[in-house]
């Protein structure tokens, strides 16, 4: 028998160990699993199993089978799912395996017909129902807020060689005599060419805003690393990608705006999959999948990251159909927000990622928008939001690198700390004297090329002084009386620091078959900036057109032009936001044409009709015109103002007179017009363009026949601006009495006919559109209808022609309905990201 002297240290150092083992060695983790099912003993698929105490869980797969590892211990385990009543039991894990399984009673929730269909299909369906249900609660969650955003955009060109052409400038590189290759210098120079290909602009602002839709920004850091032409800065009064709208609009991006996916009848255009449940910070978050039902351009594909219980966007990450969009080739959207408490969440970063192509080249774009210190229920003093969306201090195109260093959201990547090095010591070295001197040195030199072909230049880079003369091919024109004249071009440019310029030019040619001179000197200069301010004078002596808008082979007839000496004065400045007035004063002394040999290679191809026959007279006429466009939209630059447009209709009235027995002249006449045009954006059904205009001679005691109001005649088989022109209009008409004219054109942007997928496929889009026009002094009335399908095709990575083919028909009140074909040309105006019609 042992001693108890003997056991207590066996005891002691048995306790000691099994201690040390507990220490060092915790306890195995065991598991928790089973299988979740309805009362019909159906599998509920991606159903959540939240742990209260340790603020984790899982979900269960498609079978309605859950795993869990968890520690020994007393946990209450929380089953629940979309459709089905939450159920909360406690369970005690030990050191062995637990199978727990679980039956979810059906809730009482009651959902329309489409989806109670569809949420058999997934819970999907019903978790966006009931982000649907609570979307306006997050619309209108935030009455006026006033937050700081940090801004930076990216592009990066990549150029693609052939092998073909790689390999041989390697041939061409490596078969050069002369000392080797230094490797360093070849590789800091291909280096400097790769940072020369990434443009970059960042910016910091504070936003402010008022419910429903007011913004007004207000920049005050802005720097540009080379060139801003294809970053997308948008202006926020313009980019609210709000997806809690039914609709988001897209301008500048998309022609069409898109569905959202969380639009009361989205379930119409969009499929749901709930593809995984996460648990983020206890936060329950459903990630769905969202694809189109129909390829359209109004819709979009991504995922959708759903808050459970609150049913509000977590975050998303979505990508625009190729078909309609503007300029690039691929658009995606992400956004990401932030719990600000009392279930406010507010969008805390966007990034846009663009891409597009043109030949071998590639422009990736990337921009990012960082929100920081955000202040709901800002009080903004009184009418501090208007028609100015955006102002930009001079000091804010004055930041240095520390105010950079302080201002940014987000750390740069390596790639943009080598372009902002690499710009800001191009920069530098550009100021320098001596490069400007260089620089001026090489414009300035004179080469045979530039005298033969395309003209010599004088540039004075400190004072922003252009000098041009037109190269001796250039000397050579033709006029459709009497042929080629010989005579040179000469210019003069020149831009102030405060954003005025000044431009000034002069022409001087002889005839060649007649001998007469012609020969004109301009002057322009926009001596006010910010409000447009713009005046210039004019004089020379020249042949005339009578109707320059007229079809393209009346321009070619000689029936059509008089020789005019004239002088003229121009101003136009903006009185008011929106309102425009604009004052023209000309005097002209008019000769007949009659006189002068007038045959040229023309008469070969042209019928031509006799010229116009009159005695000489002057004429003193002038012009006010005033235009108003409600609550039109600007942005403030510290030199000038960049209009932005209005959702209201452009409403103008102009007076032309001629003044009888005032410095000689022998007119004696009054005209005044009224016209109204719109640009009406109509959802997903495209947008609409309309022109309505009437006028009338009040006076016409002594009224020429070159200044009767004149209609375009239609050309042949080209189609003309729809909105201010007719497509079957077989003659030039004049009017002295009344007239009434309208116009009206609709794209259609895809609507429609982009849901069949052959169509689709084909890129093409319809468009519709009508005129019509009465003339009270002839009784005469035109009317037209036409339609057409039109294709867009890339020139390049930012320009784009439309191309259309059009059907017509017309009837007027002498005649019987006729039908004709048109085809038409467009170029997308880069700057306003928009067509001409």
């Amino acid at each position: 028998m042992l001693q108890p002297c003997v056991l207590k240290p066996a005891i002691r150092f048995i306790f000691i160990g099994m201690c040390l083992t507990l220490l060092f060695f915790p306890a195995f983790s065991q598991n928790i699993s089973g299988f979740i099912k309805d009362e019909n003993n159906n599998p509920v698929a991606f159903a959540n199993v939240f742990v209260r105490e340790l603020n984790t869980g899982t979900a269960t797969d498609a079978k309605g089978y859950y795993f869990l590892s968890i520690d020994p211990g007393v946990y209450n385990l929380v089953y629940s799912s979309i459709g089905y009543q939450p159920k909360t039991i406690q369970v005690i894990i030990s050191d062995k395996p637990l199978k727990q399984d679980m039956i979810l009673p059906a809730s009482n929730a009651q959902l329309n017909e489409v989806v109670v269909k569809a949420s058999r299909k997934d819970p999907a369906y019903e978790i966006i129902q009931h982000v649907i249900d609570n979307k306006e609660k997050f619309l209108t969650q935030v009455k006026t807020a006033r937050t700081q955003v940090y801004l930076r955009a990216t592009e990066v060109i990549d150029v693609k060689k052939k092998k073909a052409q790689a390999d041989k400038e390697e041939a061409e590189e490596s078969s050069k005599e002369g000392p080797p290759l230094d490797q360093f210098a070849a590789e800091k120079k291909k280096e400097e060419e790769r940072l020369q290909r990434i443009n970059m602009v960042e910016m910091q602002l504070t936003l402010n805003f008022q419910y429903p839709d007011q913004y007004k920004e207000e920049r005050t850091g802005f720097k540009a690393y080379g060139s801003k032409e294809g970053l997308f800065i948008p202006v926020f009064n313009e980019s609210d990608f709000n997806f809690y709208q039914n609709l988001v609009y897209l301008k500048g991006i998309s022609e069409v705006p898109v569905i959202s996916p969380v639009s009361k009848l989205a379930v119409l255009s969009y499929k749901y999959k709930l593809e995984e449940v996460l648990v983020e910070n206890t936060q329950v978050v459903y990630k769905i999948r969202v694809t189109p039902r129909k390829t359209g351009d109004a819709t979009c594909k991504g995922i959708l990251y759903i808050n459970d219980s609150t049913w509000n966007i977590n975050r998303l990450e979505l990508t625009l159909e190729k078909g309609g969009l503007k300029f690039y080739d691929a658009f995606t959207i992400k956004q990401t927000y932030q719990n600000m408490g009392e279930e406010v969440w507010i969008p805390s970063r966007q990034e846009f990622i663009y891409q597009t192509k043109a030949g071998a080249k590639s422009f990736q774009g990337n921009t990012v928008w960082v929100f920081t210190d955000f202040q709901k229920d800002y009080v903004f003093p009184p009418k501090f939001f208007g028609n100015e969306v955006s102002i930009t201090t001079k000091e804010a195109y004055e930041r240095d690198s520390s105010y950079w260093k302080s201002a940014r959201a987000e750390p740069l990547t390596i790639d943009q700390q080598k372009v902002i090095a690499y710009r800001d010591s191009v920069e530098a070295a550009h100021k320098t004297k001596a490069y400007l001197d260089s620089v001026e040195t090489r414009f300035n030199k004179i080469t045979v090329g530039e005298v033969l072909y395309h003209g010599v230049g004088f540039r004075k880079e400190a004072t922003k002084r252009n000098i041009y003369i037109s190269p001796l091919l250039s000397l050579i024109n033709f006029e459709v009386i009497g042929g080629f004249r010989l005579g040179p071009y000469v210019s003069y440019f020149r831009r102030f620091e405060n954003g005025r310029r000044l431009y000034t030019s002069a022409s001087f040619s002889i005839g060649l078959k007649n001998t007469d001179w012609q020969g004109s000197i301009g002057f322009w200069t926009r001596y006010q900036p910010y409000r447009l301010g713009d005046v210039s004078v004019r004089a020379g002596r020249s042949f005339h057109s009578i109707n320059s808008f007229d079809a393209y082979l009346n321009q070619l007839r000689i029936s059509n032009y008089i020789l005019h000496e004239h002088v003229d004065l121009f101003h136009r400045i903006e009185l008011v936001n929106g309102l425009y007035l604009g004052t023209e004063l000309g005097f002209h002394n008019r000769h007949s044409v009659e006189d002068y040999d007038r045959t040229s290679i023309i008469n070969r191809v042209i019928d031509e009709d006799d010229p116009l026959v009159f005695e000489n007279y002057q004429a003193l006429i002038s012009t006010v015109r005033l235009a108003y466009t409600p609550k039109q939209r600007f942005m403030s630059e510290p030199n000038q103002k960049v209009v932005l447009g209005s959702k209201f209709p452009t409403f103008s009235i102009s007076h032309r007179r001629g003044w009888n027995g005032l410095l000689t002249s022998d007119v004696n006449f009054d005209y005044i017009e009224l016209g109204i045009e719109q640009n009406l954006l109509l959802g997903t059904l495209g947008n609409s363009r309309y022109a309505l205009m009437a006028g009338k001679f009040v006076n016409t005691k002594n009224l020429p026949y070159v200044d009767l109001k004149r209609f375009r005649q239609s050309d042949p088989y080209l189609y003309s601006d729809p909105l201010h022109s007719f497509q079957l209009l077989d003659t030039s008409l004049s009017a002295t009495g009344l007239f009434l004219e309208g116009h009206y054109i609709h794209h259609f942007n895809g609507a429609m006919i982009n849901n069949l997928p052959l169509i689709k496929k084909t890129k093409i889009r319809t468009v519709a559109g009508a005129g019509a026009m009465w003339i009270q002094q002839s009784n005469y009335r035109y009317e037209e209808v036409f339609g057409g399908i039109e294709r867009i095709f890339k020139l390049g990575a930012r320009r784009r022609l439309r191309l259309g083919v059009y059907g017509v028909i017309s009837q007027t009140n002498h005649r019987a309905p006729e039908t004709g074909y048109k085809i038409s040309f467009d170029i997308i105006d880069t700057w306003k990201r928009e067509w001409s019609y």
